[in-house]
């Protein structure tokens, strides 16, 4: 049986399983985004991960167009090894070229826990002789320069389970270079607390701490309808399993999430400095010509004081992400301080999403949240308040 033959009978035309890799805290917003999308399969949730069975197309879809999840592996195999004998062995079984094309070859990432092979980089190598020669032997040729691949090897109390890597680089890369300031908060974690916040029912999002304007960015990309799939490209197109023609179907007849007609973006931060950046990064950058279909008044940009801004209306977002971590210096508690007074004199009638970062923070700022989410945010652990 030829190869395209195979790979429909045993890729494209039965379930599998796959694990979406989201942010700690917000594995139930990542599946409820999937939801929204149309993915109509059971969801499990655990630590920082969705998982689901479905067919290869639903996957594609949320590789298009979720926002908050940074990975999608689906399993290939899962077997026993206590041994480098077991794992060659059981490794020249699978069918490598029904995964991977035979360039640009994958690359291999394996973690080891509780196991008799511990050692990743020898399981590594032993890995990379038999699929690099299963795909010399039989792979398909690509241009080398589309995305890499990535198999993921992971070992738990003996067992190895072989994952291939959908997306190629993670999905926080949105497809474009921006400008940053410090600290910035990764755009998957800005969706999610956009999401979680109530971002799909507000007429006004206000980010008044803009930095690099992150919040901003993926509020405007949505209400745009710039997708992933139109930012940028991904791995699974270069497998032996795409089709171009079921891809360009699905990207052109899913919705993808709908904000309301009316909703404003405000983007806003005393710094002139951070200033320059948010702008650049919706205005000028690689970014900015798939924003041009928005009306002149959705998006606006413009210096000023959080704590100056006026009374703000009813069905708005407030999202923030106040400077703290090792490269800011900030008077946490004090700024945490203002922050509280300030929500509770002008902002609370409005939905607010907030990074609170540890226990005198939370202190300072003297508010109950509704709802709070514990994750970690440029690898500090921090509470994100809902209100």
């Amino acid at each position: 049986m030829d190869l395209s033959k195979r790979v429909k009978r045993h890729i494209t035309a039965v379930p599998h399983e796959f694990r979406a890799i989201c942010h700690p805290g917000f594995e139930a917003t990542c599946a409820a985004e999937f939801t929204l999308l149309g993915v109509k399969v059971p969801l499990q949730t655990s630590f920082g991960a969705v998982d689901f069975t479905a067919k290869l197309e639903d996957a594609w879809k949320l590789i298009a167009f979720s926002r908050t999840c940074t990975r999608i592996v689906m399993r290939i195999d899962s077997f026993t090894a206590e041994n480098f004998g077991r794992l060659e062995k059981k490794a020249l079984e699978v069918p490598w070229e029904l995964f991977f094309p035979k360039t640009p070859l994958p690359e291999i990432k394996v973690t080891c826990k509780k196991s008799r092979l511990y050692h990743s980089d020898a399981i590594a190598e032993r890995l990379q002789k038999i699929v690099y020669a299963s795909l010399n032997a039989c792979g398909v040729e690509t241009d080398k320069k589309d995305p890499v691949q990535t198999l993921f090897v992971h070992f738990e109390n003996d067992r190895c389970t072989l994952s291939v890597d959908l997306a190629g680089e993670p999905l926080y890369k949105r497809g474009f270079n921006r400008h940053v300031e410090e600290a910035p908060v990764r755009d998957t974690f800005a969706a999610s607390m956009l999401l979680e916040g109530g971002l799909l029912r507000s007429q006004r999002l206000f980010d008044p701490m803009s930095g690099s304007g992150t919040f901003s960015s993926e509020a405007a990309l949505v209400k745009a309808h710039a997708n992933l799939w139109k930012t940028r490209s991904f791995a699974l197109q270069n497998a032996p399993s795409f089709r171009p023609a079921a891809w360009n179907f699905m990207v052109n007849h899913t919705p993808g999430l709908d904000l309301l007609p009316e909703l404003q973006i405000f983007a806003s931060d005393l710094s002139s400095k951070a200033l320059a950046t948010v702008q650049y990064n919706l205005k000028t950058s690689a970014a900015a010509p798939y924003l041009q279909t928005l009306k002149s008044d959705t998006l606006q940009i413009y210096q000023a004081n959080f704590f100056d801004l006026p009374k703000a209306s009813e069905n708005s977002l407030l999202a923030l992400n106040p400077p703290y971590g090792k490269r800011i210096t900030a008077d946490i508690p004090r700024l945490y301080r203002e922050i509280g007074k300030k929500v509770r004199a002008d902002f609370k009638n409005s939905h607010i999403a907030l990074i609170v970062p540890g226990k005198e923070a939370e202190n300072a700022l003297n508010l109950t949240p509704k709802r709070r989410i514990e994750s970690i945010n440029g690898g500090i652990d921090v509470s994100v308040f809902f209100l």
